[in-house]
């Protein structure tokens, strides 16, 4: 006679269970995996604020994706073929990055272990909805890595820029580098001596733009074709308002000689928001649709699933 496998309410109970003990003790041996290379990579953010500014800009945007797709949000621990293969990929990029000692590969397989406990964790449709910030999650990473490399060439050429800018509003400047005991370097004219700091060189407002940009245009899923000039265009708007904020923190320095420092944050902090709030416009922001007879579409038929 053949054997009755039918399975009973009870079997798919446990099978249930067993799955999700398995699903949770991959994602725990996987946190702890890459617990070192996390733990690296949040005291590099913490320790710039150019970083944190990048930094807290992703955190909005995953609250604010979570927010708008929060009934896609249901945790369920379920190990399927795709949260797998995203987990078997990261601990590859580990061993790829010990054998070939090539440290980008481990940051590739945070990426990766990120992408398979979302799927893992809140199912496909989750995944979906996070490609965005998993995109920006990746441009993150580099930025961490190339920020002590640019931070230099940044400073130089937002230097050079703006003795430009100054002299074209009538103030004659010029750059000296000057080493006590780091180097440093100064905008020098008949205001002051202005150091232009790490804090100076732009990489907060370029890097969030790039964030903002790229967040936005993956989530109104914007054509292919437009994201190198939209991201182009983010990027020098960007340069630009930083060379707006240093030039008007030199215009303005003898008109509030005892405020100085109440300057130089009102000028940043004006300087980040207008540039964000045109990067966003730029890139992330999409007229409603109408349908011919004026009126709008339904909520479900805005957006394809």
């Amino acid at each position: 006679m053949p054997e009755n496998t039918t399975e009973t309410p009870a079997t798919r109970s446990a099978w249930r269970s067993r799955d999700r003990w398995l699903a949770g003790g991959l994602l725990a041996c996987t946190a702890l995996a890459f617990w070192p290379v996390a733990r690296w990579a949040t005291t590099q953010t913490f320790a710039h604020e150019q970083l944190k500014q990048s930094f807290f800009i992703l955190a909005f945007a995953g609250v604010w994706i979570a927010l708008a797709h929060r009934k896609a949000l249901r945790l369920h621990l379920h190990l399927d073929r795709t949260g797998l293969v995203c987990l078997l990929t990261s601990y590859a990029c580990v061993a790829g990055a010990v054998l070939l000692q090539a440290p980008l590969l481990i940051l590739a397989g945070l990426v990766a272990a990120v992408a398979g406990a979302v799927e893992v964790g809140f199912g496909a449709r989750a995944l979906r909805r996070t490609v965005p910030l998993l995109a920006a999650f990746s441009l993150f990473l580099l930025f961490v890595l190339l920020f002590p490399v640019l931070d230099w060439p940044l400073r130089q050429m937002a230097g050079v820029e703006s003795v430009r800018l100054l002299q074209s509003f009538g103030l004659v400047s010029q750059l000296q580098i000057v080493a006590r005991p780091d180097v440093q370097l100064w905008l020098v004219n008949e205001h002051g001596t202005f150091v232009v700091a790490t804090e100076c060189n732009g990489f907060g407002l370029i890097s969030s733009s790039l964030l903002l940009g790229t967040i936005g245009l993956l989530h109104r899923r914007a054509r292919w074709w437009s994201f190198p000039g939209l991201l182009t265009l983010a990027v020098a708007f960007a340069f630009t308002m930083n060379l707006l904020r240093i030039a008007t923190i030199v215009l303005l320095a003898p008109r509030f000689p005892g405020h100085y420092n109440v300057l130089h944050e009102t000028a940043g902090l004006i300087a980040l928001y207008a540039g964000l709030g045109a990067v966003w416009l730029l890139t992330g922001w999409e007229p409603k649709r109408r349908t011919p007879n004026g009126t709008p579409p339904p909520a479900e038929a805005q957006r394809p699933a």
